[in-house]
């Protein structure tokens, strides 16, 4: 029997511009995850595969865009000037953002392949290495934002937060 590739579960209430980050940090994570598990599981049915792979794409083609957005054109302008420490960090992030495009090329291609071979083991293989990869460089990102951006991100004026909250949500809407 094997075991299902959907994760179910409560969410806790979100609050404030680092509370929906976090949250796109939790999906980077999970998706991430999600094509490394179905690289490494030969045993999983073909559709459920393809089902996956759908879903990884999808998120890392249209959602991830949004959040490198988020922190891009919301979060720097609004952290540039707090500091030595919040500024190495986001340039750290900047140069990240740009470092980790071939890696998401490299991913986006090997689940393509997948979907078109589900039960190719040697392209599950290269999806399994393309999200090992990947899941490397997102590791230290996400911790450094996680432990420089976001406090810094608490100590901006409320009506900042609320800006930066409504550009986010406003980034998710059809039409936005």
């Amino acid at each position: 029997m094997t075991t299902a590739l959907v994760q179910l579960g409560a969410r806790a209430p979100v609050e404030g511009p680092e509370g929906l980050l976090l949250e796109c940090h939790e999906r980077i994570r999970r998706f991430v995850g999600l094509a490394a598990e179905v690289g490494a599981r030969l045993e999983l049915p073909a559709p459920e595969v393809v089902a996956a792979c759908e879903r990884c794409a999808r998120y890392f083609g249209e959602a991830l865009p949004l959040h490198i957005e988020d922190e891009e054109a919301s979060v720097r302008p609004r952290l540039t000037g707090l500091g030595p420490e919040v500024a190495s960090a986001l340039a750290q992030m900047h140069d990240q953002h740009a470092a980790h495009e071939a890696l998401l090329a490299a991913l986006q291609a090997a689940l393509s392949e997948v979907r078109l071979a589900p039960v190719d083991g040697a392209a599950r293989g290269r999806l399994f290495e393309a999200a090992s990869a990947l899941r490397a460089a997102f590791e230290p990102h996400l911790a450094l934002e996680e432990r420089v951006i976001f406090p810094a991100l608490r100590r901006l004026p409320d009506a900042a937060r609320a800006e930066l909250v409504s550009e986010q949500r406003a980034r998710r809407r059809p039409g936005a």
